[in-house]
């Protein structure tokens, strides 16, 4: 893989997407929750979260390479539950200012953007996507998803429904949310490990339409921001790509009216332009 790739590949990750064993490291009482109620707790904690600010350290890892940058992360959940979340977005670059990325969604488009020196051997390209595709709500939903910020489907007869299981690992409950096909074939789509003891999600698991998991992350350090209980490390794992991404939120702004519509207005960058 050449060294461009990286930055590539850290825009459409970032956008998109063996899954973990978990230990129990944790004294203490072990809370007993029923589906209804573990998705109705982490839903009143994800509510209190209706936008996001922060500065951002994202640590990038692949075969062979490491990398380092910081940046801002926006976004804005949908006023109506069950909206596909459309209003995101990440800009950043690397220590010296030289190379610059930004990744975002709104209503209308998905989009990200790479600038790089094109004397740098190690970022020597310059990159500009749009998509006005339903691809974009979806790439935006799997960011929120692994974010940890967002809500679980709670009406129980409708797809994907949820199967609450806590036979596998003794510390943790795992909500698997499956849908049906028109052929009868079930498939899961997302798990959530809920650990019983910390009361908090600690992985969350995405699925390919092969029941393949595709995407990852694990949540640490929580801390509490406006209410809300919200993970300021996580580490986003995508296997088909062998890429590690490392999220560090700082000065996080929980419902601070920091975040507004011009937050995620896009401007064709003028180097995209030819300007």
């Amino acid at each position: 893989m050449v060294k461009v790739g990286l930055w590539a590949l850290l825009a459409v990750a970032l956008a998109m997407g063996g899954c973990n064993g978990r230990a129990d490291t944790q004294s203490g009482p072990v809370v007993q929750r029923s589906t209804e109620e573990l998705i109705a707790q982490i839903n009143a904690n994800n509510a209190l979260i209706p936008d996001l600010w922060c500065r951002l350290d994202i640590k990038v890892k692949l075969p062979g390479e490491k990398h380092s940058i910081s940046g801002h992360l926006i976004l804005r959940k949908p006023s109506r539950f069950g909206q596909p979340p459309r209003e995101l977005r990440l800009k950043g670059g690397d220590s010296l200012g030289v190379a610059e990325f930004e990744l975002g969604s709104n209503s209308e488009r998905y989009w990200y953007t790479l600038r790089a020196p094109r004397n740098d051997p190690v970022h020597n390209s310059v990159l500009h996507g749009e998509e006005e595709s339903s691809g974009s709500a979806k790439r935006a939903l799997d960011l929120l998803s692994v974010l940890g910020v967002y809500e679980l489907p709670a009406d129980m007869n409708k797809q994907p429904w949820p199967v609450l299981q806590g036979y596998k690992a003794p510390a943790y409950y795992i909500v698997s949310f499956f849908e049906q096909s028109q052929t009868g074939r079930l498939r899961v789509l997302k798990a959530v490990w809920w650990h019983r003891r910390k009361q908090q999600v600690d992985l969350i698991e995405l699925f390919d339409e092969q029941g393949n998991c595709y995407l990852s992350a694990e949540l640490e350090d929580y801390r509490q921001f406006n209410g809300a209980q919200l993970a300021t490390t996580i580490r986003i794992f995508w296997f088909e790509e062998k890429l590690t991404l490392e999220l560090k939120l700082r000065d996080v702004k929980v419902n601070s009216g920091k975040v507004s519509d011009k937050n995620f207005v896009y401007r064709k960058p003028s180097w995209a332009r030819g300007d």
